[in-house]
């Protein structure tokens, strides 16, 4: 399963038509395209792609069609139950073919694997709006969509899979993001992200997240942020609560934000604590070094700056995702391979 997408693409509305429910649900018949639903389902992504990209429209639509009428079926409760499990594989195969093609920039096959994998998500929504399938796809493909700051397909798939009698507080916590990434990107860029990135909308998303789960501590951090880029005292308050109970990544970004507060705000060393405080935590991690430096530059001290830009220079083989940093201006897109594992064990034969 691909999790990365490298070129943001053009708003794109995944609406899809479901294809019609036929009266009668006959037993499923071995095809081109269940024979490659089955590949996927057995880990073999490559032949399993392979074998989708040489099937028809018309074949996959007939092979759709008897997915959906096994799946209807009052009868025989046994193939209604395989059809579930096949049409869980066919959604993380489309899945899969949909960002191959947006990683080849081919937004067409993009748009058209993504609204079928999305026709077999909203019928089995319709059986079960909880169901943990359904639910965690839907954030594996926001986190996709946002790491690759497609953020105007991230708002309109996110408006699709809104639930109005709740959401969860994950997905809370990706709508809240793309806000916020859509803010950062217009006012610190100077681009158009192709969504409103409204801080008030992140905080109002951040905040529901929170009262339905008030253990999630990204949600915590993300909502002190943005009041701090707000100018809202109560974001320093709650960046404050973000103690020696949460993880070290979450500490070291709650130090890192209190440290541009102060620095924003004139007060150099209480800057220099937080910062320093930050590269202690995560000493392999370089925007705290470098906040650092940059603060003890402005303030003449050169030779502690310097020394700060050698201890980042000199960090070997120590990836960009080791820096929180890194991630968290990808929104959730962290998270995307922890819901790929969680979707593959359930498609498992």
């Amino acid at each position: 399963m691909r999790t990365s997408a490298r070129s943001a693409v053009g708003a794109v509305v995944i609406v899809v038509v479901l294809c019609r429910a036929l009266a009668a649900a006959p037993q499923l018949a071995a095809s081109s395209y269940t024979e490659a639903i089955d590949l996927y389902r057995q880990g073999e992504e490559e032949l399993a792609l392979k074998k989708l990209a040489g099937l028809r429209s018309d074949e996959i639509a007939r092979g759709r069609d008897a997915l959906l009428a096994a799946l209807a079926s009052k009868r025989q409760e046994a193939e209604s139950e395989r059809a579930a499990a096949a049409i869980r594989g066919a959604i993380m195969l489309h899945t899969a073919q949909s960002f191959a093609a947006l990683e080849r920039n081919n937004n067409g096959e993009f748009r058209f694997q993504l609204a079928l994998a999305q026709s077999y998500i909203d019928k089995l929504a319709s059986l079960d709006r909880h169901a943990p399938f359904v639910r965690t796809w839907r954030l594996l493909v926001l986190a996709i969509l946002q790491e690759g700051m497609s953020l105007a397909v991230a708002d309109q798939f996110a408006r699709h899979a809104h639930d109005s009698r709740g959401d969860s507080p994950e997905l809370l916590l990706a709508l809240g993001a793309t806000e916020e990434m859509g803010w950062w990107i217009r006012h610190e860029e100077d681009a158009d992200p192709g969504v409103k990135g409204d801080l008030r909308d992140a905080e109002r998303h951040y905040r529901q997240a929170l009262i339905v789960a008030p253990t999630l501590t990204e949600a915590r951090v993300r909502l002190g942020r943005i009041l701090t880029l707000r100018e809202d005292a109560e974001g320093m308050k709650i960046l404050g609560q973000i103690g020696e109970s949460a993880e070290a990544p979450f500490q070291y970004l709650a130090r890192l934000f209190e440290g541009d507060v102060y620095e924003k705000h004139g007060d150099i060393a209480e800057a220099e604590r937080s910062y320093t405080a930050a590269v202690t935590l995560l000493p392999a991690a370089q925007s705290a070094y470098m906040a650092l430096a940059h603060l003890r530059h402005a303030r003449g001290a050169r030779s502690e700056a310097a020394q700060d830009i050698r201890s980042t220079a000199g960090a070997r083989d120590v990836p960009d995702l080791s820096d929180p940093w890194f991630w968290y201006a990808r929104g959730t897109a962290w998270r995307g391979r922890g819901y790929n594992e969680q979707l593959r064990l359930m498609i498992r034969p």
